[in-house]
């Protein structure tokens, strides 16, 4: 599975504790930030509210974990979200990152007995970043992957997209962090049926 996937070996990782938000993966921390005009970043408090986006987030009912969708409006004050994880089992043998496109895969664990976690995101720009740099979303971002602390980080961008979707629909944006079985392994195109479904069951 490591084959051909973007796969760097974490000897530690930052444990991430400041303004966390209250979306638990089935291992690590996942935060959520936002810039406006560019170059103001800060990562989003619990409950924190942002003008033109929403956040709405449900636990998936064939795995332990979580789907979280961004609705954004024609108009959002924010002009990007930026999110980060880290985490997984800071004190195991190994932590082992595998990106692909929009997803990756966390190995983490004694290395005879390693665990896994999976996570689909709205955009492939996702890098390896300086977990010492974090005190902005856009600093972590930018910081570069030479580090003993690296964590994951990616941008989406939350420009208007009122020209795109027919009759100025709010544009929507899929997080989705699970562990792996027969019943659930997913792709982005698949996270819209899946959390429109989990209301109906």
């Amino acid at each position: 599975m490591l084959k051909q996937l973007l796969t760097v070996v974490l000897l530690g990782i930052l444990l991430i504790d400041a303004q966390a938000q209250a979306l638990t993966p089935p291992a690590g921390t996942f935060r959520l930030g936002v810039s406006k005009k560019g170059n103001e970043s800060h990562w989003l408090k619990p409950e924190e509210k942002i003008q033109g986006v929403s956040f709405q987030w449900k636990a998936l009912p064939d795995s332990r974990g979580f789907i979280l969708e961004v609705e954004v409006a024609s108009a959002p004050e924010a002009d990007a979200l930026f999110w980060s994880f880290g985490d997984c089992q800071p004190d195991s043998d190994i932590n082992v990152f595998s990106v692909e496109g929009q997803t990756f895969t966390c190995y983490y664990g004694e290395s005879m007995k390693l665990k896994t976690l999976q996570a689909v995101t709205p955009t492939d720009d996702i890098r390896l970043s300086d977990g010492h740099k974090d005190a902005t979303p856009l600093m972590l971002y930018e910081s570069g992957k030479q580090t003993d602390r690296p964590v994951l980080a990616g941008r989406c961008s939350l420009s208007p997209a009122s020209s795109q979707n027919e009759g100025n629909k709010p544009s929507r944006l899929y997080f989705c962090f699970y562990e792996q079985n027969e019943k659930a392994d997913y792709n982005y195109y698949m996270l819209l049926d899946i959390f429109a479904k989990i209301d109906k069951k």
